[in-house]
């Protein structure tokens, strides 16, 4: 139908000198509303692939070698490391922020994210499975061929939940696609002792589409 067709800016002629009343002033309007609309759902999935994407990348550059950790490790390594990789920078804020004042934007929202987390340490914290030597296997090779991650790569890993109050459960909650990869039995040994407090790896390698 004719008044279904979608115009945009190219088609509109003589939009320089239009009335601001007219009906093409209206169809120009609609074409810079739709354009900033796919512009704003565009960034809004790029915001939702890095927000999906920083975690398995900041347990990545925790690995130094291809080996596994052990769950103590892990553990420490969401603990010490994870969760507190923003508590300086709040620090700072806090200290910056003046009696009376309202919280900076920055700063509240750092809270807010250090409280979910920390809520999700409680009840069961979904991590990459760096005690599965399949796994530590293929995430080492991303490292080694620094190859970033990518939304494709998330389906792929094994996940587990962990918690504060339960040190020994692991509950698988993603099982991931690792047993058709042919990366064998992994490699032995263990991987770097997180439980002494190393330093916080990066969030490097985040890699999206635009």
């Amino acid at each position: 139908m004719p008044g279904n067709k979608k115009h945009t800016l190219k088609t509109i002629k003589n939009k320089d000198s239009l009335h601001p009343s007219s009906r093409k002033a209206a169809q120009i309007t609609r074409v810079h509303l739709r354009t900033a609309k796919l512009k704003h759902a565009a960034k809004d999935r790029k915001d939702l692939a890095i927000a999906k994407l920083f975690r398995p990348t900041f347990f990545l550059h925790a690995l130094s070698s291809p080996h596994p950790l052990t769950l103590a490790s892990l553990r420490a390594l969401v603990t010490d490391v994870y969760l507190a990789r923003n508590d300086e920078r709040i620090a700072e804020l806090s200290a910056e922020r003046r009696p009376g004042r309202v919280k900076t934007k920055e700063h509240a929202e750092l809270e807010e994210l250090k409280r979910r987390e920390e809520a999700e340490w409680e009840t069961g914290f979904e991590v990459v499975d760096l005690t599965n030597p399949q796994m530590t296997r293929l995430l080492y090779s991303y490292v080694e061929t620094s190859t970033p991650l990518s939304v494709g790569h998330v389906d792929l890993l094994r996940y587990i939940r962990i918690s504060r109050s339960e040190p020994d459960a692991v509950v698988v909650s993603k099982p991931g696609r690792l047993e058709k990869m042919g990366l064998g039995a992994g490699v032995d040994g263990e991987g770097e002792d997180w439980t002494g407090g190393a330093g916080a790896p990066t969030d490097a390698g985040i890699e999206v589409d635009a």
